[in-house]
């Protein structure tokens, strides 16, 4: 790619188990992966590609663009659990809460589609590719 390194080259890095880049074993696992795209003029926007889930070769990367006033996304929020959170209940730390986020429950889902049924996970992964392909598309509109 030597002159032409785009988002999706580098997410295909990401991607790539068998260089030992993403990693998905019992000790070790890739836990989210990022790739940013930082405008050389100032009046465009950085672009930063996130999948906010493990295993990128199992997630897609989702586009954002950093502005004032932005909107927090609940279904990537993880819960709040307030006075009750184990983290701050004394003694600290007895209990073990659920603190995964809706995105992440979605991802668990389709990793067991994709182990558990190759035909609907194998479909499954094609429309979230197409899905990433029309954000990197569309960001690149932007930029452009």
């Amino acid at each position: 790619h030597i002159g032409d390194i785009s988002a999706q080259a580098m997410i295909d890095v990401l991607r790539d188990k068998d260089s030992g880049v993403c990693v998905d074993s019992e000790s070790f696992l890739t836990t989210a992966s990022i790739v940013s795209v930082l405008a050389q003029d100032p009046s465009f926007p950085c672009v930063h590609y996130f999948t906010g889930t493990p295993d990128p070769s199992r997630s897609i990367f989702k586009p954002f663009i950093f502005v004032d006033d932005v909107k927090l996304v609940p279904k990537v929020q993880s819960p709040s659990f307030g006075n009750d959170d184990p983290a701050k209940k004394i003694p600290r730390f007895q209990e073990k809460p659920d603190r995964r986020h809706e995105l992440y429950k979605a991802h668990e889902w389709a990793r067991s589609l994709l182990e558990n049924d190759q035909d609907k996970g194998q479909k499954l992964m094609r429309i979230m590719l197409d899905l990433e392909k029309q954000g990197l598309e569309a960001m690149e509109d932007i930029l452009t």
